[in-house]
């Protein structure tokens, strides 16, 4: 019985909105135009090469970027990232650019930094490309990553000393349909797993001062 009961708690749809919407960060209207959109990495596998990506289920802030981009939203596009891994000398950044330039956005419109291996170290050196190749001391700046990932991303950016606006999609979470409060969907599972890893990165974080 125990297992049945955990298996439709975190199973249900309508559990895990509820839970999530204490831990999304509050949405809010972006400006009309930023200088820079700032990518996070971690959204590719590591078998992927700049000639052929193999993206995961975080590839949405990849699209948002893009759309971003041809909408004039944002005027030049950072991509920040390596791999995150300690055996791969793959660099995300770079396989990302490659893909946009492939996409018809200019190379000279999207800047990479590749470096970082975490979400902290992102904030550093992303901070640090920003300020050496611009002039104004206070560029406009849209960070863009996943809704469960903003959180900790944007007290690392702030950390730092740098402004930057939280890039979110204002949806009705509210909204549930009949299947989604009773059926179990096994997706919610996955998302479980993510929203759990992350919490646990905003603890350590706190834990040993980056955020």
């Amino acid at each position: 019985m125990a297992g049945f009961i955990s298996l439709f708690i975190f199973s249900n749809s309508f559990i895990y909105k509820f839970v999530f919407s204490y831990w999304e960060v509050e949405y809010q209207p972006i400006k009309e135009q930023y200088d820079y959109g700032i990518l996070l990495g971690g959204m590719i596998s590591l078998n992927s090469t700049p000639n052929n990506i193999e993206f995961n289920s975080s590839s949405e802030r990849l699209l948002k970027t893009i759309d971003l981009y041809h909408k004039k939203r944002i005027k030049k596009i950072i991509i920040t990232g390596a791999s995150g891994s300690l055996i791969s000398d793959l660099k995300e950044a770079d396989c990302i650019k490659t893909y946009l330039i492939n996409s018809g956005i200019p190379s000279k419109d999207i800047l990479t930094e590749t470096q970082s291996r975490n979400t902290y170290e992102n904030a550093v050196f992303t901070t640090k490309l920003i300020r050496k190749i611009t002039k104004n001391n206070t560029p406009e700046c849209l960070l863009i990553t996943s809704d469960y990932h903003m959180r900790r991303s944007l007290l690392c950016f702030n950390n730092t000393g740098l402004a930057v606006d939280p890039y979110l999609i204002d949806l009705d979470k509210k909204y549930f349909d009949f299947e989604s409060i009773i059926l179990p969907q096994s997706h919610i599972l996955f998302e479980w797993k993510k929203l759990t890893h992350e919490i646990a990165g905003y603890i350590t974080y706190k834990l040993v001062g980056y955020i």
